[in-house]
Formats: structure tokens, C-alpha cells, sequence
């Protein structure tokens, strides 16, 4: 997460709004972050004819999804 300390500082909800300002380094930075949990959490997970990169993928599609459509 190198180059990240700017967003470091900042709360998970300040950094999501940011990236609905349109900054994509903070959505570089949130998806970095919490990507070791989206794999932790996709080995519980299987999905008849789909690869574990799969899974991954689409958790990280949700991420995504998420850190966009966020309303506090």
C-alpha cells in the first residue's frame, strides 16, 4: 500500500467519499485495503465450475460496488 498515507489518515467513510468525488487512488487504496478480507472470506464460498479467482472477483466486484452506492 505504498503511496497510500494520504488515505491513511482519513476514516474508511471519508476515503468512500472521495472516491465518489471520482479519486481513484482512493479506490485503488480501499480496494487494496480490504482485499485480504474478500479473500479470507471467499474460501467459505463454492460455485459449481467457477475457479477460487472467481469468487475473488466477484467479492471484489461487490467491494466496488459498494465503496460506489455507499450513502451514510
Amino acid at each position: 500500500m505504498t503511496g497510500y498515507n494520504i488515505y491513511h489518515q482519513h476514516k474508511d467513510e471519508e476515503v468512500v467519499y472521495m472516491v465518489q468525488q471520482g479519486d481513484n487512488a482512493a479506490q485503488e487504496y480501499l480496494l487494496d485495503k480490504y482485499k485480504p478480507l474478500v479473500r479470507a472470506k471467499s474460501k467459505a464460498y463454492f460455485l459449481m465450475g467457477a475457479d477460487s479467482e472467481d469468487i475473488i472477483q466477484e467479492g471484489m466486484i461487490g467491494l466496488y460496488k459498494a465503496g460506489r452506492d455507499y450513502n451514510k
